[in-house]
């Protein structure tokens, strides 16, 4: 399973915003840092922001800082938010708008969809806290 730059970028921004706490972020600034497009970092930022992820204020003292503390941020949450079509591994209509013959028999769709939720198992465990911090060894 591959995930887009979109969910990168957001996952990318959230991390930085985590590793800054305190201070409002400019878009810039986090694109400048990990070189991606300010263009795609801004419908990210939208993104996060309507959905009350991230803070963003315009103007001259404005920025971008995480809404809540990164204990509180899912990243299971965040790749669903960012992700179209999570359950789409496969599709059982091709493009040419005909079904698959091996639709009655093939249990590949069914297969997928427990591995994917099988990842977001692991993702919905794991907040951006986790990420910021490396764990204490045993």
């Amino acid at each position: 399973m591959r995930l887009t730059l979109y969910t990168d970028y957001s996952i990318r921004t959230l991390i930085y915003l985590g590793q800054n706490p305190g201070r409002r972020v400019a878009i810039q600034e986090i694109a400048a840092t990990h070189r991606i497009s300010q263009n795609h970092l801004v419908k990210v930022v939208n993104r996060l922001s309507s959905n009350g992820v991230i803070l963003a204020r315009r103007g001259r003292s404005g920025g971008l800082e995480l809404a809540g503390a990164p204990h509180q941020i899912i990243i299971g949450d965040i790749i669903r938010l960012m992700e179209a079509d999570m359950g789409k591994i496969v599709s059982c209509n091709p493009e040419n708008g005909q079904a698959c013959v091996l639709a009655d028999a093939c249990r590949l769709q069914g297969l997928f969809a427990k591995s994917v939720n099988a990842f977001m198992s692991v993702l919905d465990r794991i907040t951006l806290h986790d990420i910021l911090h490396e764990p204490k060894k045993l």
